[in-house]
């Protein structure tokens, strides 16, 4: 029996409103085959920006040593970010309204310009690069509904929009320019004591070369980053899950901070 994109689509949509633990993907839902998995996203998607607004960015997800020795995986892979789950330097969410609540550290970039369906070998990180508007520092909120990560495939994560919960960006810094992206350290910190370390050039060699693989990728499918969007690079950190009622802090030295209350129910 084929697989019904639509059907898996409902079945995501019912567990992502019903908070429900998915520990593994059931076998009747998983395709075999990587572009299935990026239109079962597609309209998954349709479904999301119902609430949760417009695609506005990506995420790029399996990009470092720490990331690929935490899930098992290689990618990269990505995911659509929303525009109602974006939010600006400092936030809180509550507990009861995840499954499992992860952050990673990331830098986050902006772009400046349509940017135009790639040609021949496609974009590399210097031909993207006037493709650029800000770098900042910023969590990836993940929502990983409870998974089972010796059980987990790239399939199943780019079916559940990369598992992107939402996207907290730093303030942003006039002088990012003058900053080596390729060369920054940066930590994730739990009510003020750092619980994880990573080192910027460890995601791809450096965040551009994410970029130029998103815009190759997207236009593989069809489709492009446009001006305003923004594109989480990929995280120089394992995610690290949030005790709930801890607030975290994520540093990346010259590109800011942010902060995230998860809040206890009220």
């Amino acid at each position: 029996m084929a697989l019904s994109i639509a059907k898996v689509a409902n079945w995501l949509h019912q567990v992502d409103k019903s908070r429900a633990v998915v520990g593994w993907w059931p076998e009747h839902f998983m395709p075999a085959d990587e572009r299935t998995a990026y239109k079962i996203q597609d309209a998954f998607l349709k479904k999301q920006v119902v609430k949760q607004g417009p695609c506005v960015g990506y995420k790029i997800a399996l990009t470092s040593p720490q990331i690929w020795e935490q899930t098992g995986l290689r990618g990269p892979a990505y995911g659509p970010i929303r525009k109602k789950r974006v939010f600006e330097h400092k936030a809180a969410v509550r507990a009861d309204r995840w499954t499992r609540l992860g952050v990673e550290l990331e830098i986050i970039l902006t772009v400046n310009a349509d940017v135009p369906k790639p040609k021949g070998k496609g974009y590399d990180k210097d031909s993207i690069a006037p493709y650029v508007g800000d770098a900042r520092a910023g969590f990836e909120l993940i929502e990983d509904r409870g998974a089972d990560y010796s059980r987990l495939t790239v399939n199943a994560l780019v079916m559940d929009a990369g598992w992107n919960g939402g996207s907290l960006l730093a303030k942003p810094n006039k002088d990012w320019r003058k900053l080596d992206l390729a060369n920054l350290d940066g930590s994730i910190s739990f009510d003020g004591k750092v619980v994880r370390t990573g080192h910027s050039g460890d995601v791809l060699g450096h965040c551009y070369n994410s970029l130029a693989w998103l815009a190759n990728k997207l236009g593989e499918h069809g489709k492009r980053l446009r001006k305003g969007m923004i594109v989480s690079s990929g995280s120089m950190v394992a995610c690290q899950f949030v005790p709930p009622g801890s607030t975290a802090t994520g540093r990346i030295e010259g590109l800011g901070e942010v902060t995230l209350k998860y809040e206890l129910p009220k």
